[in-house]
């Protein structure tokens, strides 16, 4: 199996972890509030609670397990490891700057569904169009620079690199 291949089963492996997350939260909810959604009376404040409850606590696990085991869950099935130059798990500065980039399509779609929520039948704002933009773009940007040099701009802002186990960054 190709290297970009394995590297997009590795992030939807590590989805399906994302999604077990977000079904624990929302069973939790429903739990505590017998059986209700509870309605987040604006756009920011349900920004706000998806940010601390399921982005930032998703963000925080896949640096922690980068940079002190190398690999989230899903990288570990498929035999892939992130390094840094030396060949060794990377900081956790470079981790939390790899996986915050990544990341930021998704907060972006989360910040545009929120207010699609709110504003139901009325045209978006006008600058509502650069997160939404930005949220589809990166994710095809990314793919395309994995598939083309193996490397996606947040293996390169965090200084990484993803490689097979036993095989060291620059080989």
């Amino acid at each position: 199996m190709s290297y970009p291949i394995r590297r997009l089963l590795a992030f939807q492996l590590d989805c399906a972890c994302i999604v077990f997350w977000g079904v624990a939260l929302f069973g939790l909810t429903m739990l505590l509030n017998d059986g209700a959604l509870p309605d987040a009376p604006n756009p920011w404040r349900g920004q706000a609670i998806g940010l601390f409850s399921m982005t930032l606590p998703v963000l925080f696990v896949f640096t922690w397990m980068e940079s002190r085991f190398g690999a989230t869950v899903g990288k570990r099935l498929q035999r892939l490891r992130v390094v840094n130059s030396k060949g060794t798990p990377p900081s956790f500065r470079q981790a939390l700057l790899r996986n915050a980039l990544k990341f930021l399509p998704w907060e972006c779609g989360h910040l545009v569904a929120h207010h699609a929520i709110h504003t139901a039948d009325a045209a978006p704002p006008a600058w509502l169009y650069v997160p939404m933009a930005l949220s589809m773009a990166l994710p095809i940007w990314w793919v395309l620079a994995l598939f083309r040099g193996g490397r996606t701009p947040y293996d390169r802002a965090g200084q990484c690199a993803v490689v097979p186990l036993g095989q060291n960054a620059g080989s």
